[in-house]
């Protein structure tokens, strides 16, 4: 078998770890078992991170820069900021499915994880969506589709709640929500939050 290059080798190594860490919960794994699963030894994992934690954090932003990316793509030729939402909202169960593993995780790390550098990166990880969609409600307001008068962060927080809820009951208990889908929850919160001569629909 050819040897991996640095990029990826890291690349490879974070691929074993986040499907460890999806199945077992970070507590739960070792850095011998993502070496072993990766068919390294543990001094070639530790040449490319410090620890597990390191690992865990390097999945995250990998995971966060990823979304932010995916979605400024969805939204690029998209005018109305209400519409970007939505937009986001639809492709989300796609986009869970897609990245499931890493949900997994990221959740298991939210639910059980006492670490306080994973819980900073969680924390990183959310305060950078929430950003991202406070950001795309400010340019409503600017535009008029959204009400001035309120603070853009809280809205996005719920659509951030929303967000979570939905990916955790959507990847533990499929079915659940039946026909119901994001875009149509997203829709309870955007119509709170348009301004009366906006549409939102």
């Amino acid at each position: 078998m050819a040897r991996l290059k640095a990029p990826q080798r890291r690349e490879q190594i974070m691929t074993v770890a986040t499907k460890l860490f999806a199945e077992k919960g970070y507590e739960g794994t070792t850095t011998a078992a993502i070496a072993e699963a990766a068919g390294v030894t543990e001094p070639i994992l530790y040449r490319h991170f410090s620890g597990k934690a390191d690992l865990f954090i390097a999945i995250v932003r990998a995971m966060s820069q990823m979304t932010i990316a995916h979605w400024r793509m969805l939204i690029a030729d998209i005018a109305d900021p209400v519409e970007q939402i939505r937009a986001i909202a639809r492709q989300f169960p796609e986009q869970i499915e897609e990245l499931s593993d890493a949900y997994h995780v990221l959740h298991g790390a939210l639910a059980m994880s006492r670490d306080p550098d994973v819980l900073h990166v969680v924390r990183e990880h959310y305060k950078s969506k929430q950003a991202f969609f406070a950001g795309i409600l400010r340019q409503g307001q600017a535009a008029g589709y959204v009400r001035r008068e309120l603070d853009a962060d809280m809205p996005a927080w719920e659509i951030i709640n929303l967000g979570i809820g939905y990916g955790m009951i959507w990847l533990n208990l499929p079915g659940l929500y039946g026909d119901s889908d994001p875009e149509a929850m997203i829709d309870l919160i955007l119509d709170c939050l348009k301004t009366n001569g906006a549409d939102t629909k």
